[in-house]
Formats: structure tokens, C-alpha cells, sequence
């Protein structure tokens, strides 16, 4: 694909593509071959989470494939200071966006100081997730060389780095964007008016998308964007069904060869409304390798290899700490529900209620095990009682405790709320698998008096619920089961996807900001903790303090688990080559990017 356009004098020769260090990757078998098409099968509406973790991951640094460590990646070294407040990256010389720019010091300055301090395009520091809060500032020290200097210590910012939203610093190309901004262009202003927009910073926002986080589908909406990925879109997002993307003719990247990669020259995405409607095209034969969405089909290749001799499985860790986190809204808008729910003993109750080794049996084919939100048995961060605690099924009990609180029956069979209206609540989640598990949740809970509404609902209308405080009770899968530091969301209030307290995450995230509520002081030490774990530089400290944290949360019991979930399988065909026997699965870990599909082939 790429030599024809050299040989034809489209593009220079590889040598002058490539940086001077190009990353050497190690194929997980064999080197490969060029050529080919890899099919995926993406959700209409908000899937842009499988462009991240397929062909959106390059920070400056990034997880190895195991998930035990961090290497290097656009910055080809780094260095921390004693305390952990100077992080320094030299990046690689040569490295050229997708348009053959070079990338430079320039490029991360101009998302610093343009972009990141701009008050008209973000809120401040908080905009970067990944500074925790935490100000900083970023230092130029030469053409091929940055240093990240915070005013406290930041014991963490490699790790924060290391995950997805950490893209942010290597994904502002400053030679496209500066003609869109005020600083470098004065009229910025008049021709965004002309080009139908109200101002610079709005078509800004339309060539770039939203500042802050690659978690964003508007960052998808541009082809024309430079980037640093291995393949480029070659359409927009939402628009072009079927979604492609080619061969980033300037990837930074080589096999043991010395050949660029990647190997495959395009990747198409069939666009469908379901996760069912997606193992459907998998089943048709239109999916070559995939773990997103494709649990339930990859269980069936699984378990019958002989009804699909041309697909094969391989393992996907499940990292999550439940199947299905049960979140009440203790911050909910009706006062009256918001006191029911931040009552312990009302959670207490829902957990007894459940029969969860029956949920198992029905909803999730017998596997798993029964198991609160907490890390998983493998973690050095288990906490038995966090994950063991009010595991036994006695409705009995669970209804004792309800009429203790003088939660009484109606004459239907619901209970009454404190201002005599029916105790009814709606429990929502996405996808059909859940869907089965909150069903039966939903059954249990009204067995003991609650009328429980359980919804399947459409992703964007799940997260838009959420975030303007408009949800009862969620159900969702349960990160953080292994990466506790990293995505401790179930286990204090930390970011708005800790759904059972959204506006106690808005205090802990910005305290200024206007839907924000202070929490309770036992969750206010747990904030305490962690803003004092991400400054320490000891490692030990840090998991003194992620433990007490936890041991906070066990005492708490602000959110119900089900099931423990079991190893998860991802399918490729046959035709596929370097596909790992074993790979985590988790967004922390944006599976499967760390494996680097860039080393992938078809043969």
C-alpha cells in the first residue's frame, strides 16, 4: 500500500519517515506480513471507547503488554526526581504526525500553554484529569525535550500517564491548530463567523473536538486531524458507515527487520445499534479480531471450537470487581430518596435481598462467584470484608431491616416512603447481559417490597442521565478490581463515574464547582487520603494509604456487588497472526492496545 505511493513519489522513502530511535516491537510470534483489511463491528451512537483501544493509544509512555510495567513510547526515555514533582521526557527526534510535520517540544507547549491555560477553551487544570487536581507547569528544555514540574509531589503521574487519557499531552498538533486560535491567528474571530461559527473557540472545538480528554466522541469527528496513531480515519465518526482507517504513512514504529509498521493497512468498522447486532456481523464471519462486545459469542467459540473452525479465542483477564456494581444515588435529587439511600441499613437490606448464587446460575451461565465491590482475590489490595459482607441471601432479613426503618407495606405489597408514596426507583444499565443480571435484581428487590423498574437503555442516554444528576439506581461493570489506584471509583466518589455519588465526585474533582456537594466526612477522608497518596513518592505509603481507603469503603458500604467475574475470551480468525494467548481486559489497560496492534498481520 505504502511502497506503491513511494515508488510513485507520493510519499518520501521510509528512512525519511521514521525518527532517528524508532520503538522496536517485539511481535508476540513472528514478523509479519503487509496487507489487508482488520474488520471490527462498532455501536452506533457512543462507542468511540473501540477507536481508543484500537487505534488511539500513544502516550508518551504506555503499560507493556502484560500489564506489570511502563516503557517508553513517544518519549524514548524519562527521568523522576527524589521527591516526585520534576518528571522529565526526552522524545524520540524525527517523529512526524500523520501529515509528516514534525512533532516536536512545541507540539506538548502548545497544549500546556494554548490549549490547557486557556481559559476560553477549557476550565483550568481540571480539564486534565491526569494532573489530579494538582498544578503544574510544563518547561520546554529543548527541541526533543519537556519537564512536568508540579508545586507538590505526584507520586502517581507515571501510572495516570500510562493510561488512556494520558493522550492528552501527545495529541494537540500546534502547525494545524494555531491557524483556529485567537493568539496566533487575529482573525481567528472573523472567519470562524464566516465559516457559520459563533466564535474561534467553537471551531476550534469542531476541527479538533473537546479539550481534556481523548474520552470524548467529538475528538473523533475530524479525518483531517494529524495524529500519532497507527492508522488514520479516513472518515468521520458517527457519519460514514462503515467507519476505515488506513496506514499512517509516518508511524513511528519498526519489527525486529527494521520494517515499518503497521503490518495491516486497514481497519474497517461495521457500524450496528447492539452489542447483539455486533456478535451477529462476528457470526456472519465480518469480525477477524475483537474482545469489545463480544463476550456472549466468544463464550459460545469457546465452548464449541467445532462449530467454528475458522475462529479461535484467546483470553481477555477480566480486571472488574463485579458483573454488575449496583450504585444507589445517594445524592439523589428527591430528598425523600436521597435519605432512604444514604441510610447503610437500607443497602444492607437490598444485599441480603439478593440470591445471587441463583443470578449466577440464570443470568450469567453458572459462572462466577457471589462477591461485594472491591478488588479481586488476586490484587494485594483484597479486603475480605469489603468483598464478603452481606453475601447471604435471607429475605427475611432484608425485610426486618426495611420495617425497622419504618419503610411500611402497602396494601399492594410496596412499601411506603416516609411521605406515603410508593417506594419506586428505576434501575438502569446497557447491554443486554446486564440487562439479564438487573432483572433478576430487580424481581428480588420487589419481593421485598421495592418497585423496581429495571431499563435497558441506550449508552448516550445512560451517561446523559448521569451527569445532570437525573438516575436512581445504576448497574454497571466494576473497574478497578485490579488497577485499585488507578480507577478507585466504586470505592470512594472520585469522577463522574462513580454513579452513587456524582455531585460528591463534582467536590472532589473541582469543590467550586456549582453541581458539586460536600460529602460526609467519612468520604471526605477517603478524598484526604488519596490526594495525599498521589504526593507520595514512597510506594509503600501509598498502599498504607489505598488500604485505609479501602478499609473506609468496607465500613461504608456505598455500593452492592453481585458476582465476581469469571475469564472473559475475545475471538480473532485463523488468518489472524500475533494475536496474545492472554491479554488483560480493562479500560485502565485499553484492551487490547498495550499488545500493540500495530504487530498484527493477516496471512
Amino acid at each position: 500500500m505504502l511502497a506503491e505511493k513511494t515508488k510513485a513519489g507520493e510519499l518520501p522513502d521510509v528512512d525519511a519517515r521514521l525518527p532517528v530511535t524508532p520503538v522496536l516491537v517485539q511481535p508476540v510470534k513472528s514478523i509479519g506480513h503487509y496487507g489487508g483489511t482488520w474488520r471490527m463491528a462498532m455501536r452506533r451512537g457512543r462507542d468511540h471507547a473501540l477507536l481508543i483501544r484500537t487505534i488511539g493509544y500513544e502516550n508518551l509512555i504506555r503499560w507493556n503488554p502484560e500489564w506489570t510495567g511502563i516503557v517508553p513510547n513517544i518519549a524514548q526515555s524519562y527521568t523522576v526526581n527524589d521527591n516526585a514533582t520534576v518528571y522529565t521526557f526526552k522524545l524520540r527526534e524525527g517523529i512526524r504526525w500523520s501529515d509528516g510535520a514534525p512533532f516536536t517540544a512545541d507540539d506538548i507547549l502548545f497544549w500546556y500553554n494554548d490549549v490547557l491555560l486557556n481559559k476560553d477553551l477549557t476550565e483550568g487544570l481540571d480539564a486534565w484529569r491526569i494532573s489530579n487536581g494538582k498544578k503544574f507547569e510544563v518547561e520546554k528544555l529543548g527541541k526533543y525535550e519537556v519537564a512536568f514540574r508540579f508545586d507538590e509531589p505526584q507520586g502517581m503521574f507515571l501510572e495516570y500517564l500510562a493510561a488512556p487519557e494520558g493522550a492528552e499531552a501527545t495529541s494537540y498538533p500546534a502547525h494545524y491548530l494555531k491557524p483556529y486560535h485567537i493568539d496566533y491567528n487575529p482573525d481567528a474571530n472573523s472567519k470562524a463567523r464566516a465559516a457559520g461559527f459563533k466564535d474561534w473557540t467553537q471551531q476550534f472545538y469542531d476541527v479538533f473536538g473537546k479539550p481534556g480528554t481523548i474520552d470524548d466522541k467529538s475528538r473523533w469527528l475530524n479525518p483531517d486531524l494529524p495524529v500519532l496513531n497507527a492508522w488514520l480515519l479516513k472518515g468521520t465518526y458517527t457519519v460514514d458507515e462503515p467507519l476505515e482507517a488506513v496506514r499512517n504513512p509516518y508511524y513511528w514504529k519498526v519489527d525486529p527487520a527494521g520494517q515499518q509498521l503497521p503490518y495491516i493497512d486497514r481497519i474497517s468498522y461495521e457500524v450496528v445499534e447492539s452489542k447483539a447486532d455486533a456478535r451477529q456481523v462476528a457470526r456472519e464471519g465480518r469480525v477477524d479480531m475483537q474482545v469489545r462486545h463480544m463476550n456472549v459469542f466468544a463464550e459460545e467459540v469457546f465452548d464449541n471450537p467445532q462449530d467454528w473452525p475458522d475462529l479461535t479465542t484467546f483470553e481477555a483477564i477480566d480486571t472488574d470487581n463485579n458483573t454488575a456494581a449496583l450504585s444507589l444515588n445517594l445524592n439523589h435529587r428527591d430528598p425523600v430518596l436521597r435519605n432512604i439511600f444514604q441510610n447503610k441499613k437500607f443497602r444492607i437490606a437490598l444485599s441480603h435481598a439478593l440470591d445471587r448464587k441463583a443470578i449466577i446460575a440464570k443470568a450469567l451461565d453458572g459462572k462466577g462467584k457471589p462477591f461485594q465491590v472491591g478488588p479481586r482475590p488476586e490484587s494485594p489490595y483484597y479486603n475480605d470484608q469489603l468483598a464478603t459482607q452481606y453475601l447471604d441471601y435471607d429475605p427475611a432479613k432484608a425485610k426486618a431491616i426495611l420495617d425497622e426503618m419504618g419503610l411500611k407495606v402497602g396494601p399492594d405489597g410496596i412499601r411506603l416512603r416516609p411521605d406515603g408514596k410508593p417506594l419506586s426507583v428505576f434501575l438502569d444499565t446497557v447491554g443486554e447481559k446486564r440487562f439479564e443480571i438487573i432483572k433478576a435484581v430487580a424481581g428480588y428487590w420487589r419481593s421485598v417490597g421495592i418497585d423496581v423498574t429495571a431499563r435497558n437503555l441506550e449508552r448516550s442516554a445512560f451517561y446523559d442521565m448521569r451527569a445532570v444528576n437525573q438516575h436512581d439506581v445504576s448497574a454497571w461493570g466494576g473497574d478497578g478490581g485490579i488497577a485499585v489506584m488507578l480507577a478507585p471509583i466504586y470505592y470512594f466518589p472520585y469522577t463522574y463515574e462513580s454513579l452513587f455519588a456524582t455531585r460528591w465526585a463534582r467536590w472532589f474533582q473541582s469543590p467550586d464547582d456549582p453541581a458539586a456537594e460536600i460529602p460526609p466526612t467519612a468520604v471526605r477522608r477517603q478524598m484526604d487520603l488519596y490526594h495525599q497518596l498521589t504526593e507520595q513518592g514512597s510506594a509503600e505509603k501509598r498502599k498504607r494509604m489505598m488500604r485505609e481507603i479501602l478499609q473506609i469503603a468496607a465500613d461504608e458500604f456505598m455500593v452492592i456487588g453481585v458476582s465476581l467475574p469469571p475469564v472473559r475470551h475475545g475471538i480473532y480468525r485463523k488468518t489472524m497472526h500475533n494475536i496474545p494467548a492472554v491479554m488483560p481486559a480493562a479500560w485502565s489497560y485499553p484492551t487490547p492496545a498495550p499488545t500493540n496492534p500495530a504487530q498484527y498481520f493477516i496471512r
